[in-house]
């Protein structure tokens, strides 16, 4: 088995001659071990490449399906998933010696499974696309005043969609106007980091809003909500709608009571 690994890391890395790859092929036709072998090596590569996690016609990922595995493949979450299935597979690798690999099955249930999570519009889902409101948030751009240009440059990037280059461009703002942060970038950036499933660094933010002092600070909760409701955490979310919704003077706290009873 090991020289089966060694001859088919260099066949997948391109390593071989033109003779050495005929030779190999000619081998894996034959041989159905070693061809059996080879597809699963070929299957783990292709776990570890975002490009290939679907497989398939991608022609039917369009529009909004495929804008959400694009963030999801970029995003924290999927880099942990894809690391603990490459811990999965090197530890058995190490310890099978000349014994067949047996955890192909759940490699490739976690990779259905992520397909299913992806693609299935979720209750969460639905309820953070109903709420979310991202053209509701308060310009930063006002008409007839000198805007600080980092700010317009990044509320453009949020309003085109482009999250990444948003989140550098506030987050350069923050780091230069320390004494002077407009609590409104905590909101874009947050929800940029959101956009992008980064929830540690949007959850970092609007507890920067929550610790403004002003008045859009009380908005730092229904903020985690949304947060919460992209990442389907069904405790957290209830215990903070329980929260907003104990006092009718918190922000959107009708909202807070709709949403409630529909988780």
């Amino acid at each position: 088995m090991s020289d089966f690994l060694e001859e088919i890391d260099k066949y997948l890395d391109g390593a071989m001659s033109s003779e050495e790859k005929r030779t190999f092929e000619e081998k894996a036709n034959l041989d159905a071990t070693l061809a059996e072998e080879l597809k699963l090596q070929r299957d783990m590569r292709s776990i570890y490449k975002d490009e290939e996690w679907i497989e398939g016609d991608k022609s039917i990922l369009k529009g909004e399906e495929a804008k959400e595995l694009g963030d999801f493949l970029k995003s924290k979450e999927a880099a942990s998933i894809k690391e603990t299935i490459k811990e999965v597979i090197d530890e058995n690798r190490s310890n099978s010696g000349g014994r067949k690999f047996y955890f192909v099955g759940v490699a490739a249930a976690i990779a259905i499974l992520l397909s299913i999570f992806i693609f299935s519009e979720s209750k969460y889902d639905k309820l953070y696309a109903h709420y979310v409101e991202l053209d509701n948030i308060p310009s930063l751009i006002t008409r007839g005043e000198q805007e600080n240009e980092l700010v317009k440059k990044a509320q453009l990037f949020f309003e085109d969609q482009k999250y990444e280059e948003a989140i550098q461009s506030f987050s350069t703002y923050q780091s230069t106007n320390v004494k002077s942060i407009d609590p409104l970038t905590y909101i874009y950036t947050g929800v940029s980091y959101l956009e992008i499933r980064d929830f540690e660094n949007a959850l970092d933010q609007f507890e920067l809003l929550e610790k403004s002092n002003t008045l859009h600070s009380k908005k730092a909760n229904w903020y985690r909500v949304l947060v919460y409701l992209k990442q389907g955490d069904k405790e957290k979310l209830r215990e903070t709608l329980k929260n907003i919704s104990s006092d009718k003077n918190n922000y959107n706290f009708q909202k807070a009571k709709e949403l409630i009873k529909k988780i």
